[in-house]
């Protein structure tokens, strides 16, 4: 898994030179996202086999410093389980798909968006925020259920123009 790592100066721990860590990073091409274990260090001289990791940092994560690593161990997370994906994707076909938090918390923060014009309406912003959460934390499981949610439309198309004869 050689390559250019992403990673935010938030994930770092205070002085991590030179120590063993445990490190969320993401692949700099490929987007994904990796928990590794690896020494880093500003000098690659001071790792046996450096990589390079770009470390964003600022209220906006905007400035970038370059800092090397080596990675010890890498745990790129489960992969996807696509029967559990397809068959839960039949599951909510049947089902209601409105989402309870039953939180007033939430409630809250998603009406003051809306009221500051954010968003149209409470269920517009938690679909918009939930959507944008699950593409960045879980891309590959997005990617899965795209890549199913298309088959089964083709599918799906393919039977009515077959079957209209």
């Amino acid at each position: 898994m050689a390559g250019k790592y992403v990673t935010s100066e938030s994930n770092l721990p205070d002085d991590p030179e030179g120590e063993e860590i445990q490190l969320q990073v993401s692949d700099e091409e490929t987007k994904e996202i990796f928990d590794i274990r690896a020494k880093i260090d500003r000098d690659p001289d001071n790792l046996t086999d450096p990589d390079t990791l770009t470390v964003v940092k600022g209220p906006h994560e905007n400035t970038k410093e370059e800092w090397y690593l080596d990675v010890l161990e890498t745990d790129s997370g489960d992969s996807i389980d696509t029967d559990l994906l397809e068959s839960t994707m039949a599951e909510v076909e049947e089902q209601s798909t409105v989402i309870n938090t039953r939180s007033k918390e939430v409630k809250t923060l998603l009406q003051y968006l809306t009221e500051k014009g954010e968003h149209e309406s409470v269920s517009e912003a938690s679909r918009t925020i939930m959507l944008d959460y699950l593409s960045d934390t879980y891309p590959e499981l997005v990617s899965e259920y795209i890549d199913l949610k298309v088959q089964s439309e083709r599918d799906e198309l393919a039977n009515e123009l077959h079957n209209h004869k």
